[in-house]
């Protein structure tokens, strides 16, 4: 759009010249009507003069002589002049002896001090003869052809420089649109492309400013559209992979709902099952090379409909038309078409697979995030079913039911976790084969918004799964030492040998979790020996030098380590000698059922004769009867936990 005219450069330059000669020419004319006043004034003072002498010369005698009637003829002879008023003479002491163009009887007004335009001069000397003052001559001069002449003067230069202001204005435009003209080019192109038009060009011929300027306008305009392709590719693209990104997948499934009709849609989720072995074996790179080697097939998938990679090693796929039995073949044979890619890396050969979950849209999954979240679901099952198969989303299977339900309950976790909305419960676990005190869980509790208690059944699962575990975790261990350090300000000792805490396998992960637990440690002056660290069996076989670390750096503190879960795996009999652990928590999946099972009975009593091969201490959970207090204190057990020893109760109650 087009600037108004009294905001465009031109008009500004205009009105600057404009004010700039008007101000020139005000100050010539200033200069001009006070020379020439000066030259008036001179000529007036120079006709005084004249007068006086003229005058001075022929009243002296008449005056001498007392001849006032010859006086008053010289007057009235005089008067006639067309500048001069009146003519009195006057006494020694100032009494009127002749007149001419005076009143009678009015007394004469004092000699002017100087020179006023448009007024009467009066003006007054001696008339003297031989050296006597016999009188005094006074007069009035009239100053109006000074004013006439002023008048004149001005008119004059006011009309040369009002033509003078026009000419100027004339020529000024002229050469104010000659000089400007490529400048509003300019300014009409660069409105262009702010407005989008990135391919405006300028005629660049001259060898002047505005043509180098011009010239540079045309370079940086071909460098922004270049850069906005760049920019608008990347902004759809994946960078590492050249598929289309999680946003260009959105909005071209919401697109393909918007167009659906009666037409079938489906979005199949496909996630790599063995990337984060190659990942974690030989480096990010060679990951990245992986991902690479899968876009160039999933690029193929491009004529049966939009490709994306969602972020990490998920892609996803959307399919119109056909059945589900169709997409769910298409999606077995990406599968198959994925698992044949070879990969090898420094003579290494790596197999990739894959898992694909398959969400067809509906009346009920009419969102794309409903769409995504379905078929990430299905993706999620298909992995814990086995991995290197596809699953078709169903909304009334109670698997998706519970996962629905844990995708319900994450932003009431996660804003828990930031309100801090979490309470402290522990469960003694009694000693059975010494008097040693007992030693207490800490377990944590969820309250709601409405403060009431959330079981962790419902929430743990979601943590663990959404990565929210190692905040959750660090939460329960500063509020374990804070509620220590509150027993000991009132003057009590910790009421348990060892209070346990959790640690999940992602907190394991945390790098920065052996700070934390110093800093906290002497932030609230608790001695670590009173501290035990439980670890499960899964988290510390996934990642076994992760886990190692940490053990030694606990123990290092003194705190004790116990072994959750012990045996659910049944992998980590060979890392046993390996973890300088204090405590195996043998499975509770092994002890409900001790006073039925056989081969329970059989499995617990192995695992306590290992436990003390190593000289290690068993506990036995899930002990929930005084029938199975009594088995497993039979077998040997030296510690147990259940409803049989206590139920869980809060902390700060203990």
């Amino acid at each position: 759009m087009r600037r108004q005219l009294t905001h465009t450069l031109r008009f500004r330059l205009l009105v600057a010249s404009l004010a700039v000669e008007a101000l020139m020419l005000a100050l010539l004319v200033g200069n001009g009507l006070r020379l020439i006043q000066d030259h008036l004034v001179g000529q007036a003072s120079s006709r005084i003069a004249a007068i006086e002498l003229a005058y001075k010369t022929a009243v002296a005698g008449p005056l001498a002589a007392r001849d006032y009637a010859t006086l008053r003829d010289i007057l009235d002879g005089w008067q006639k002049a067309e500048d001069v008023s009146y003519l009195v003479v006057t006494d020694p002491q100032g009494r009127v002896l002749a007149a001419s163009g005076w009143q009678a009887g009015q007394p004469l007004p004092p000699p002017s001090a100087a020179f006023r335009t448009g007024e009467i001069h009066h003006v007054r000397f001696p008339a003297e003869f031989l050296g006597q003052v016999y009188g005094h001559v006074q007069y009035g001069l009239s100053l109006g052809f000074l004013e006439s002449a002023r008048r004149d003067l001005f008119t004059q230069s006011l009309l040369i420089a009002l033509g003078e202001i026009a000419l100027s204005f004339l020529l000024l435009s002229v050469i104010g649109f000659w000089l400007t003209r490529r400048l509003v080019e300019l300014a009409d192109a660069s409105s262009r492309v702010a407005a989008g038009e990135y391919d405006i060009r300028l005629a660049a011929g001259g060898d002047d400013e505005v043509a180098t300027l011009a010239a540079n306008f045309n370079a940086m305009t071909r460098a922004v559209e270049t850069r906005v392709h760049e920019l608008r590719f990347q902004a759809r693209h994946d960078s590492l992979t050249g598929l289309h990104n999680r946003r260009a997948f959105e909005e071209e499934l919401a697109a393909a709902l918007a167009r659906r009709g009666a037409r079938a849609l489906f979005v199949l989720y496909i996630d790599l099952d063995q990337f984060k072995a190659v990942n974690d074996a030989c480096g990010h790179a060679t990951g990245d090379l992986l991902l690479q080697k899968v876009a160039t097939y999933l690029m193929q998938q491009r004529a049966h409909g939009f490709v994306a990679r969602l972020g990490g090693d998920e892609f996803a796929l959307i399919l119109e038309d056909g059945d589900a039995t169709g997409a769910h073949a298409h999606a077995r044979r990406i599968i198959e078409d994925i698992r044949r890619l070879d990969f090898v890396w420094e003579g290494r050969n790596f197999g990739i697979g894959a898992s694909v979950g398959i969400a067809q849209a509906s009346d009920e999954l009419d969102t794309v995030t409903g769409l995504l979240i379905a078929a990430d679901s299905a993706c999620y099952a298909a992995k814990e079913r086995g991995r290197h198969r596809a699953e078709i989303y169903r909304s009334g299977d109670d698997w998706y039911q519970k996962r629905q339900e844990e995708f319900l309950m994450l932003p009431l976790v996660t804003e828990a976790i930031a309100d801090g909305r979490f309470v402290l419960y522990h469960q003694r676990i009694r000693p059975l084969r010494s008097a040693r005190g007992d030693h207490a869980e800490v377990l944590v509790r969820m309250l709601d918004a409405d403060g009431g208690l959330v079981e962790p059944g419902r929430f743990i699962g979601v943590a663990e799964r959404y990565n929210l575990m190692p905040y959750l975790d660090r939460w329960i261990l500063e509020a374990v030492l804070k509620q220590i350090a509150a027993w000991r300000a009132v003057g009590r000792a910790l009421p348990f040998h060892h209070l346990a805490v959790n640690l999940s396998g992602a907190t394991l992960d945390d790098a920065e979790l052996p700070r934390f637990l110093n800093e906290k440690l002497a932030e609230h002056a608790v001695d670590p020996r009173q501290l035990c660290f439980e670890i499960t069996e899964s988290a510390a076989i996934a990642d076994p030098d992760r886990a190692f670390a940490f053990i030694d750096m606990a123990r290092g503190l003194g705190a004790a380590i116990s072994l959750d879960d012990f045996g659910s795996g049944l992998s980590s009999f060979g890392y046993l000698k390996r973890f300088r652990v204090d405590y195996l928590k043998i499975d509770g999946q092994f002890v409900k059922n001790l006073d039925q099972d056989v081969a329970d009975r059989a499995v617990v009593e192995a695992m306590v004769s290992l436990a003390r091969a190593h000289g290690l201490h068993a506990i036995a959970e899930y002990v929930a009867s005084p029938e199975l207090l009594d088995i497993v204190r039979t077998l040997g057990v030296d510690f147990a936990q259940g409803y049989a020893v206590h139920r869980p109760a809060p902390l700060a109650e203990a």
